[in-house]
């Protein structure tokens, strides 16, 4: 029988000196192997209220750090992670689980309890070393702050009920203690007491013995006992401890925005094996999440239609409000890494190996290969344009109110910024020492993109997007118009149009392609047709060939229009998004119902 209570003893007067921002203590040190449960459906299981509840948790909840936010963390022996937050209201976070470790959250709640859940995970991504990355869920509840799930390691817990680690009614001369099922099946349990003292600036020092237990024999196979102070709206801030004879201790300080932790990033797009003399062909790709301890589990939570694909070749995608790294090994895509980047996300871009995010939290954040976040920077409107490459490892970025930069993509330091004083919110096209952006009115302006000085600008009605190459910058309007202009003073050098609602253009070896809702069109330099296609659904370029998709198919053409490859791909499953990327050797489509193809 499980049991957590508390008590209020005599107040402690002593407190410890300057407490530092730190991360909490985490891996057991044995090897555990798991046995299967019975997986609960869940499915079915209905939206969370779109009303923002009341904050559970008490006075615990006040210590809980918030969604998006991050710190640095430095272990005794010099090891470094970095530690993000992610808070939500309802079972995403539980769903996101390997199934052996998230359901028997599911057989054990109803349904209203489920949806009503408010959920903290914390991640620690590693820099330093190939650690996996380790994840911890805890929950906000009427028993205070309860840690659920902690993955990642050759241990895996999942703990049934939560094992509180900071009760609700919090505070100095508080004590507590718990017991249940430390994994599924109760393979282990646990038993811990803890209790609390005041710290400096109104932190709080939980003290507390967690012992797990083999049921059968009665053996304590681990004990861990933790001195963690608590401080509000940065969770564990300093953490002390010993792990079965093994002392461990981690400090921290806050995440610089900028900087990129001082490492080495590969900034630049690799090289593309697109080549026009093979052949193509597609197989279907399946999602799944793994863990040392818990298995591999199929993914049941869908993507949201944001996705990008590294160079090397890490697929990238949005769940709810996460991001979430796979690595693909023939037809199976396998979950590496989790990101939080806070609020919902509104772009996601990748640049080298480099993963780039927009947020509604007016954010823009940047994470490495590994999912480890390298800067953020805020802007003073949301960025609903893709951040674009601008050569010698740079990035230009522009917002919605017209605030444009040049960003160091390493680094995260801005190299220059000007205020365009309109509304933008298409991404800006750099080429030939230019940067051209279309605004929401229909002017096109050009700016020099070594220091963001005004060069031309004209307006054309109804203009949408544009692309630059070859001397010439093509813009595309959002009724089918196209117009072809001079890059060195704006002049028209031609115009056109298309049928259809516009999509997406590009200029390839001096010929631009344009696509809208009912097809894709090709000009030359002097503006003739030269090639059309009924693709319309995507258009991408590896820089030298170009891949139109449309409802069932794939073509891969050159410049000129010559047919390479055509490449079936049936239609896309019924109601879900599509989303079709270039990768070095080919093209990846992900499905929002957590399906795939790779096309090679």
């Amino acid at each position: 029988m499980s049991d957590t209570t508390t008590t209020v003893a005599a107040e402690h007067d002593e407190q410890p000196a300057n407490a530092q921002p730190v991360s909490a203590l985490r891996r057991a040190l044995v090897w555990v192997t798991v046995i299967g449960v019975v997986v609960a459906g869940s499915a079915g299981l209905a939206a969370s209220d779109l009303t923002t509840p009341a904050v559970r948790g008490g006075a615990a909840a006040r210590f809980v750090p918030g969604d998006g936010t991050a710190s640095l963390v430095t272990a005794a022996d010099g090891a470094r992670t970095v530690r993000e937050n992610a808070r939500d209201t309802g079972p995403g976070l539980l769903l996101e689980l390997p199934s052996l470790a998230g359901a028997h959250f599911f057989e054990e709640r109803t349904s209203e309890s489920l949806t009503t859940a408010q959920l903290w995970r914390e991640s620690l991504t590693y820099l330093d070393d190939d650690t996996p990355q380790n994840t911890t869920l805890y929950e906000l509840d009427d028993r205070g702050v309860s840690m659920l799930t902690s993955l990642g390691g050759e241990v895996g817990f999942s703990y049934s009920p939560g094992l509180v680690v900071l009760p609700a009614d919090a505070a100095p001369g508080v004590t507590w203690q718990g017991e249940g099922a430390a994994m599924p099946g109760n393979l282990y349990s646990y038993r811990m007491t803890g209790e609390i003292a005041a710290a400096a600036e109104g932190c709080l020092l939980a003290t507390t013995d967690t012992r797990y237990i083999e049921p059968e024999s009665g053996d304590e196979v681990l004990v861990i006992l933790e001195e963690a102070t608590w401080c509000p709206g940065r969770g564990i801030v300093l953490d002390e401890g010993d792990v079965s004879g093994t002392r461990v201790n981690f400090t921290s300080e806050q995440l610089p925005s900028t900087g990129g932790l001082a490492r080495d990033v590969v900034t630049e797009p690799a090289a593309s094996e697109w080549d026009e003399t093979s052949r193509w062909g597609a197989r279907d790709l399946a999602f799944q999440l793994s863990d040392p301890a818990y298995g591999d589990s199929p993914q049941g939570v869908p993507f949201d239609g944001l996705a990008a694909v590294t160079s090397n070749g890490t697929l990238v995608a949005s769940v709810g409000s996460r991001l979430a790294g796979y690595t693909i090994e023939g037809t199976t895509a396998t979950r590496s890494w989790v990101a939080s980047p806070g609020g919902d996300l509104l772009e996601v871009a990748a640049i080298g190996e480099v993963t780039l995010v927009t947020t509604a939290e007016r954010r823009l954040l940047a994470y490495d290969e590994r999912g480890a976040r390298l800067w953020s920077m805020r802007f003073p409107d949301v960025v609903v344009a893709s951040p674009t490459p601008a050569g010698d490892g740079d990035i230009v970025v522009v917002s919605l109110d017209g605030t444009l930069r040049r960003i160091d993509l390493a680094t995260g330091e801005t190299v220059w910024s000007v205020a365009l004083r309109t509304d933008v919110s298409e991404a800006p096209a750099v080429g030939g020492g230019l940067v051209v952006i279309v605004d929401r009115g229909g002017a096109v302006l050009a700016r020099s993109l070594a220091d963001g000085a005004e060069r031309w600008s004209t307006e054309l009605a109804s203009a949408e997007r544009a692309a630059i190459g070859d001397g010439l910058v093509a813009v595309q309007g959002s009724t089918g118009a196209v117009w072809a202009l001079e890059a060195r003073d704006g002049a028209r050098r031609w115009d056109s149009d298309q049928l259809g609602v516009s999509r997406r253009i590009v200029v390839l070896d001096g010929t631009v392609v344009a696509q809208s809702d009912e097809g894709t069109v090709a000009w030359d330099a002097a503006g003739q047709r030269i090639w059309s296609s009924a693709a319309s659904e995507a258009l991408v370029s590896d820089g030298d060939h170009l891949v139109l998709a449309g409802e069932q198919a794939l073509e891969r053409r050159g410049p000129d229009g010559e047919l390479f490859d055509e490449v079936e791909i049936g239609p896309g499953p019924l109601g879900a998004t599509r989303v079709v990327l270039a990768t070095q050797g080919g093209i990846r489509i992900l499905h929002s119902n957590t399906t795939g193809v790779e096309v090679r």
